[in-house]
């Protein structure tokens, strides 16, 4: 027997913990019986309820594993169906990007056949040629003289022309332009031009070193005239001197205007200045003239 009490929900006096029925008002103790049959169930669980509860996990596992069993299979699909399109779009392109690289390597194959290789030692001497120079830009041999490698005896010097080039000139970057600002100068011209190249090779012939004095004077076909101070002509052999049976490979560059028969003349005569022994300062000889027709006919 047990002495434990509680109070009555209706009337509130205090009666038996294990009274179904208050003894004073005769309410029925219904929440305490539902408390103590929990806590009896509580304390002595049904075995059927331990079934349905291992019953209710195994379907919860099941569902969770339907679940994600349905989730792989949906990633898979949206998988496949993405590598098919990834492939059909590869066999599609591959014949268009094949052709884009066959007609890039035809490109590259082609080669102008009037082109000097940039790295190649020679120079244009047909005209049409043209060439890459790093130093002066894209140079095109429009004109030529016909007369090369003509000898002229002036004294003890003898003077070869190898023969008048003209020559169109596009200087690609700034240095290149800034080359020929220098080369004429220039405070400013543009980067496409016409010059005019006199290659030409002066021996000495005497035991005594001479000062070469160059090239005076051009005379072009239309009276028109460029003098040895004029900025336009720069000539490497001017007043250059030549060792006792030496000889020296010169230049000279004219910058071509619209004077001069309109960036094209057709033939020039080149006037050289009086040379000098180097040791004495006499002269050795008065200069001498060459005259050559320029052709602009491939």
């Amino acid at each position: 027997m047990t002495n434990e009490t509680k109070f009555c929900q209706s009337c509130g006096k205090e009666i038996p913990k294990a009274a179904q029925f208050c003894p004073f008002c005769g309410q029925p103790q219904t929440v305490v019986a539902t408390k103590e049959v929990s806590n009896q169930l509580n304390d002595h669980p049904d075995p059927s309820s331990k079934v349905m509860s291992r019953q209710s996990i195994q379907q919860h596992w099941y569902k969770n594993w339907m679940v994600w069993a349905i989730i792989i299979l949906g990633v898979g699909f949206v998988t496949c169906i993405a590598l098919l399109n990834n492939n059909r779009t590869t066999v599609v392109m591959q014949p268009t990007a094949s052709s884009k690289t066959t007609k890039h390597h035809t490109k590259a194959k082609t080669k102008d056949p009037k082109e000097i290789p940039s790295t190649s030692l020679k120079h244009p001497t047909k005209i049409g040629q043209w060439k890459n120079s790093p130093l002066i830009g894209t140079a095109t041999l429009i004109g030529l003289g016909t007369k090369p490698n003509a000898t002229i005896q002036d004294g003890p010097l003898t003077v070869k022309f190898k023969h008048a080039e003209i020559d169109k000139i596009h200087a690609n970057t700034q240095d290149q332009l800034d080359q020929a600002l220098d080369s004429y100068n220039k405070n400013s011209m543009s980067k496409d031009y016409t010059r005019m190249k006199i290659e030409y090779t002066v021996k000495n012939t005497s035991s005594n070193a001479i000062n070469f004095g160059g090239i005076k004077q051009i005379i072009y076909s239309n009276g028109y005239q460029t003098n040895f101070a004029d900025d336009s002509l720069s000539d490497t052999g001017s007043e250059d001197e030549i060792a006792a049976h030496a000889k020296r490979v010169e230049f000279a560059l004219v910058l071509l205007g619209k004077s001069t028969s309109g960036l094209k003349p057709t033939s020039i005569k080149i006037l050289t200045d009086e040379s000098e022994d180097a040791t004495t300062y006499d002269t050795v000889t008065d200069g001498s003239s060459f005259f050559e027709n320029i052709s602009y006919q491939a």
